[in-house]
Parts: C-alpha cells; sequence; structure tokens
C-alpha cells in the first residue's frame, strides 16, 4: 500500500513538474533599460481596490470579452500606479486593452484612453511564457535588474499579454 501512494506522489510530482516546465516556469525574463520611442495606447477602465476582488475580475473579463468578439482591436494590458506585487489589497490599475492608436475605434461605453508616454526611461522585461508563470517572472527580473544596477523605480508598470508571442512588462524607471 505505500508502494503506491509513493508511485502515485512520485508521479504527482513529475507532472506537476513537466507542467510547470511546459508553461515556462523554468525560463528567465530577458530585462534591457530602454528609453521608450513612442507612446503606447491603451482603452480601458481603472480600477483601485483588492486585485483578487469580483469587480477587477470583471474589468478584465469584459476586455477579454470585448478583444475576442473584434469589439475593440488590442492586445490585453494593465497599466499599475503602484507596485502589482505589493498591490494585491489596494491595486491602482487601468484595465483593458493596448491600442494601435486613440482615433480609428469607437470605444465602448465607460472605456477611456490613457497613454504610456514616449521618451521614458525603462526597464523592459519580456519572457515566452504563459500567463499563469510570467507576470511572476516578469517582476522578480525587473526588481532583480533594477537592484543590481542601482536602479529607482516609480511604481508604474505596463503589462501586455498577447495572444501569441512574449509577455511583456514595461517598468517606468526615476
Amino acid at each position: 500500500m505505500n508502494r503506491i501512494f509513493l508511485l502515485l506522489s512520485l508521479l504527482l510530482i513529475v507532472a506537476a513538474g513537466v507542467a510547470y516546465y511546459m508553461l515556462g516556469g523554468l525560463k528567465k525574463a530577458e530585462v534591457t533599460l530602454e528609453t521608450t520611442s513612442q507612446p503606447i495606447f491603451l482603452a480601458g477602465r481603472y480600477f483601485e481596490g483588492p486585485a483578487n476582488s469580483e469587480q477587477f475580475g470583471d474589468l478584465t473579463r469584459q476586455a477579454y470579452e470585448l478583444r475576442t468578439s473584434g469589439k475593440l482591436r488590442g492586445t490585453f494590458g494593465n497599466l499599475f500606479y503602484n507596485d502589482p506585487v505589493k498591490a494585491s489589497d489596494d491595486a491602482k490599475v487601468f484595465v483593458g486593452l493596448i491600442l494601435d492608436d486613440t482615433v480609428s475605434q469607437p470605444l465602448p461605453q465607460g472605456y477611456r484612453h490613457r497613454v504610456f508616454a514616449a521618451g521614458q526611461r525603462v526597464l523592459h522585461a519580456r519572457i515566452e511564457a504563459s500567463y499563469l508563470v510570467a507576470p511572476d517572472k516578469l517582476y522578480t527580473g525587473v526588481k532583480d535588474y533594477a537592484n543590481q544596477n542601482n536602479l529607482t523605480l516609480q511604481n508604474i508598470y505596463l503589462e501586455r499579454f498577447p495572444t501569441t508571442g512574449p509577455v511583456e512588462v514595461w517598468a517606468v524607471v526615476k
């Protein structure tokens, strides 16, 4: 009986390890110090409150539905105005989609534009991984790079979650 539990436990551990590997959990984020060359436009809604709240989830689902239905063409993205890692109880975030411009598409009711300005010094982190593991890897990479290079972060973060390609974060440097 103990051997069966041991074999099942080992099988479960191996399966979890393979799943984590397949999601990109063993990859490290590539981080570079850059200056944004052009503005990044977003359309969405502002949220302030617990990141695990139903309202935040509803805003995320609404942006996803607008994108998948074709009512708004863009890439899912968030603009955090405080550290997302520390903001689980008090997130300040603009939830929505990254757009090509601010004039070619009408906005859904309640949606507004925001701009992540050009000319900002940022740490640009990217990783080819699932959105399930990417944020932790990206933010760890950004903070490690900032610490190693004596850079101070301004606590403004732009997240981009495309359907294909690398997941990205831009963190503004003071």
